[in-house]
């Protein structure tokens, strides 16, 4: 039989349900002592239909597949003869197509507990094309939404439009390339693979620990920026209760502002953004991060879209309560928009991690009913994503009263505490990044701990460490250096380098040579997107905002 390899979800439940052949120790005939990884794992898919008629083949697991513990680890066999087999067949299975039956391990040599007593049903996709399309589009809408009025400004009103435009486009078409791969690698349904995988296939250990890396900047930037926003949203939640409490009123009511402006109040220097209010967010936030599994907050994804919808309602009311400030003749008036700036790359770098999905669009298209639409579904998602961008992003740019210089990398800056409308903004985005701050945590540590120790939970020493180092982290960002513009704009032009440009063209590359149908074309168009990549990420230090 062909054999295979799994590699380990974060969500160990959810793949019991959904992959019947995952059993646990506590079935009889089911566990496997531990033993070494290299002797037991493959590469390929597990096979999930089982045969429904005595005249077929018996059930059984794949040969070598390792049961799964509650922990995570993988445990083998140390029989020395089913360990040689095993060795043996992995060795057979190179010499001839694993689509052939030609070297099957034969029943009788397989080990009795590596047989399934009971039939299985095939599982089949419920995921309509609609619900697809707006679980990329949700998403996709994060943080980069508060900072793409600021974003636009760097590059100007037209050549932002350009850029916005070019970068959808790119990004599309190397998150197609991914949705394609699992039938380049003889998977054509893609089930039980994600990118990592891919590259592994590909590229080899290195690709692998390539898409890793970058995996876990990727959250680790994702983090830093929610811990950030959750410390402004606080605060300024907290000031605006402050005010009804106190029945006190500020200068910048209902107002837009260009700075800020320090209070020597003794609240203020209690609750002081810069400093307090990042630990006081510690004292909530670091219990709920320990936790073994954070699937409580799971449930609570829907808030995302109502924060992007309520965020869509404060521009209209905004942009229309302005009016329309567009000059591009007149230098001199407050209303002067430039049609483009030299400081452009800020927004390339933001846009690399606005359209980022990459790698987790194969997991997002698992489940499709159809799984032939999966190119068309993802093209309305980022047609979808972009018209959000350049809704907000360029109807607050036009219509800001002020000089545009003084757009702030998180518009709601520009508020005072006291809008209530910039206020119920805050608080729902504040609950929104509240609920997924764990879930990126979470999703963070499993990387690293099924990298470091090979088990997802290793024990909660292990665990309160990763994440103490983690929030330290995020807290430092909070106190020195809270301007999530260019946080966002570093850490999405350098992980987008990785997932957005280099690895999905490379993968591709090499997998048209294996396959004997490489062309010149294909490799100059993919080695100017990898090029690209790099010089977007290296302008990004040329830019002073």
């Amino acid at each position: 039989m062909q054999l295979s390899f799994h590699r380990t979800q974060s969500m160990g439940r959810e793949e019991e349900e959904i992959n019947p052949l995952l059993l646990k120790h506590s079935h009889n005939h089911d566990s496997v002592e531990k033993g070494s990884e290299s002797d037991v794992l493959g590469s390929g898919s597990v096979e999930k239909t089982c045969w429904t008629s005595q005249s077929q083949p018996m059930n059984r697991r794949p040969f070598h597949y390792p049961s799964m513990s509650n922990l995570g680890n993988i445990c083998e066999d140390q029989s020395i003869e089913v360990s040689a087999t095993v060795s043996r067949h992995r060795y057979y299975s190179k010499l001839t197509d694993p689509s052939l039956d030609t070297l099957k391990i034969p029943d009788h040599v397989v080990p009795s507990y590596f047989f399934s007593p009971f039939l299985f049903r095939k599982l089949v996709g419920k995921q309509s094309s609609i619900i697809t399309i707006f679980s990329v589009w949700n998403t996709m809408m994060g943080t980069s939404l508060l900072s793409m009025p600021w974003a636009v400004q760097q590059a100007g009103f037209v050549l932002a439009l350009v850029i916005m435009l070019t970068m959808c486009g790119i990004c599309l078409y190397t998150a197609l390339r991914i949705i394609r791969m699992p039938a380049l690698v003889g998977n054509a349904t893609g089930e039980l693979l994600e990118f990592s995988d891919i590259a592994r296939h590909f590229l080899g250990r290195w690709g692998e620990w390539f898409s890793l890396f970058f995996s876990l900047l990727t959250l680790l930037g994702s983090a830093v920026v929610y811990w950030v926003l959750m410390t402004n949203f606080s605060f300024h939640s907290v000031v605006y209760l402050h005010m009804i409490c106190t029945s006190f009123s500020d200068s910048t009511k209902n107002s837009t502002l260009c700075s800020s402006n320090s209070n020597d109040d003794l609240f203020y220097k209690i609750w002081n953004v810069d400093l307090t209010v990042p630990f006081f967010l510690l004292i909530i936030i670091f219990p709920v991060v320990n936790l073994k599994s954070p699937t409580f907050f799971t449930k609570f994804n829907a808030l995302g879209t109502l924060a992007v919808m309520y965020l869509i309602v404060f521009t209209i009311m905004k942009s229309t309560e302005w009016g329309m400030n567009f000059d591009v003749y007149n230098s001199a008036s407050p209303s002067f928009v430039p049609l483009y700036m030299p400081s452009f790359p800020a927004l390339s770098g933001v846009l690399s991690l606005a359209f980022f999905i990459h790698n987790c669009i194969l997991s997002l298209c698992r489940n499709q009913k159809n799984p032939e639409n999966n190119v068309r579904d993802i093209s309305i998602a980022f047609m979808l994503v972009c018209i959000t961008y350049l809704f907000i992003g360029v109807l607050l740019y036009v219509t800001f009263p002020l000089k545009k210089f003084c757009i702030a990398d998180n518009i709601l800056n520009n508020f005072g505490s006291s809008d209530l409308m910039a206020f119920l903004t805050r608080l729902f985005l504040f609950f929104q990044v509240f609920t997924l701050f764990p879930l990126i945590l979470y999703l963070l540590r499993i990387q690293a701990m099924h990298f470091l120790f090979g088990c997802i939970y290793p024990g909660l020493k292990q665990i309160v460490c990763l994440n103490s180092v983690l929030l330290i982290i995020c807290i430092l960002f909070a106190i020195y250096f809270p301007r999530i513009g260019t946080i966002i704009r570093f850490s999405g032009s350098f992980s987008g380098l990785a997932y957005v440009f280099v690895l999905p063209c490379i993968t591709y590359l090499k997998a048209q040579k294996d396959r004997r149908s490489l062309t010149i074309t294909s490799v100059v168009c993919h080695v100017f997107l990898v090029l690209l990549g790099f010089a977007n990420f290296v302008a990004q230090f040329f830019v002073d905002v």
